[in-house]
């Protein structure tokens, strides 16, 4: 693989990871369709993976959206300020984005760490369940890396405009 192809990746890795998810997500709803169809029988066992896949998903999701800037805003609000009063309106509201991320990353860090000592496990397949909860950390990360992207962003342009 070239320089190219991993900058591309790293670009676009929300949306590479998602895809894949959604294409496994569907694939096995639709094998579960299919059993239970023909031969009558139900993966139960699938439920499981397409909810825990659903959690990685909205996290990647997440921070797809911020770093495209199609997170939520109060456009009503925006539109209604100067320029200047709406930049400080972006970087307090990213602040906000960042506050709340790192606490969820932060308690999550604390949940996943308890699930790991307790070597709780999952229903259907008994596996370690800090596989599926080590989205909402990892996740929170990721859009933190995705919220100061925006803010350096933000503060590049109103350097260029100043000039």
């Amino acid at each position: 693989m070239n320089k190219k192809n991993v900058t591309w990746f790293v670009n676009n890795f929300e949306e590479v990871t998602g895809a894949t998810l959604l294409l496994l997500m569907a694939s096995l709803a639709f094998l579960n369709v299919l059993t239970r169809y023909f031969i009558k029988y139900s993966l139960a066992f699938t439920e499981e993976l397409e909810v825990a896949s659903m959690v990685w998903l909205t996290m990647l999701g997440t921070a797809a959206a911020f770093k495209r800037g199609a997170h939520l805003k109060f456009v009503f609000l925006e539109s209604r300020v100067s320029p200047r009063a709406r930049f400080f309106l972006a970087l307090f509201s990213f602040a906000l984005g960042l506050v709340l991320f790192t606490a969820i990353a932060f308690l999550s860090y604390f949940h996943l760490r308890d699930l790991i000592e307790l070597n709780v496990t999952t229903e259907a397949l008994d596996i370690p369940e800090s596989i599926y909860v080590m989205a909402i950390p990892l996740g929170s990360v990721l859009i933190n890396i995705r919220i100061i992207q925006l803010i350096r962003k933000l503060l590049r342009e109103r350097r260029s405009s100043w000039e």
